[in-house]
């Protein structure tokens, strides 16, 4: 939950989705509607299903236990490098490094010379280097932490840094860099379509980008009938969605 969403944003969703799924029996029996009803504004609904898939495949681990091997836990659906580091280190206290954007910049800016960064392999090789036998998990969280809390992409709080005595950076700040692709533009039209007490919904194929959502219908052109009663424009992915809005009575004919 916490990959690419804020802790606070997180944590009311974390409590009801402990209180609902206590246990990987329960998540991985439950219908995948209700495990998407479940993340329902958080976004990024494939976190949702790979959860839903993870806790299928480990009912069928031994001991329906996750293993503490890295490199095993990455066989799992969902489960990449970071976040086998991450569990590895934490909940099995296992040697791992958990390297992810946090913990590449502050590495970045400790081993950089004459402002340059050294690339994300070198980085990575390093965080496996550094990680000790004893409280690996305490340590990476306190890499993650440090990268997300004191040394920030923009105005990083050096005075308060606990490397600063050993940061050849400070004020310089390099740091890997990734070049972030322009968002593709986008626009459809979105129809609320209300019969009685009844909102048209249609659930989406999962080879469609809303994957087994339900959603209000979409068109590529513009219903026959009818006037856009306003627009809104959201991010998706890589996307900039500009939606027209149209209010129904009656399915629209094309």
């Amino acid at each position: 939950m916490c990959q690419q969403t804020r802790i606070a944003t997180v944590l009311p969703y974390y409590r009801r989705w402990l209180r609902r799924f206590p246990s990987w029996t329960s998540l991985a029996r439950a219908p995948q509607t209700a495990v998407l009803r479940e993340w329902e504004g958080l976004g990024y609904y494939r976190r949702a299903r790979f959860l839903h898939s993870l806790a299928k495949a480990v009912l069928l681990l031994p001991h329906r236990q996750l293993p503490s091997d890295p490199d095993k836990l990455r066989l799992l659906p969902g489960i990449g490098h970071y976040t086998a580091g991450a569990i590895a280190s934490i909940a099995f206290g296992t040697a791992a490094p958990a390297f992810d954007g946090n913990v590449a910049r502050v590495l970045g800016r400790l081993l950089a010379r004459r402002r340059r960064s050294p690339n994300l392999q070198k980085l990575q090789a390093f965080a496996s280097i550094i990680v000790p036998k004893q409280n690996p998990g305490t340590h990476n969280q306190a890499l993650m932490e440090l990268g997300a809390l004191i040394c920030l992409p923009k105005n990083p709080l050096c005075s308060e840094c606990p490397l600063r005595l050993i940061c050849p950076s400070k004020s310089n700040l390099p740091h890997p860099t990734t070049t972030r692709p322009k968002p593709t533009l986008l626009h459809e039209n979105l129809l609320i379509v209300r019969n009685q007490n009844s909102t048209w919904l249609t659930h989406q194929h999962p080879s469609n980008r809303w994957r087994t959502l339900s959603l209000l219908p979409t068109l590529t052109s513009k219903p026959k009938k009818g006037k856009p009663i306003g627009k809104i424009t959201y991010p998706f992915t890589r996307y900039k969605i500009t939606a027209s809005i149209y209010h129904l009575s009656r399915p629209p004919t094309i």
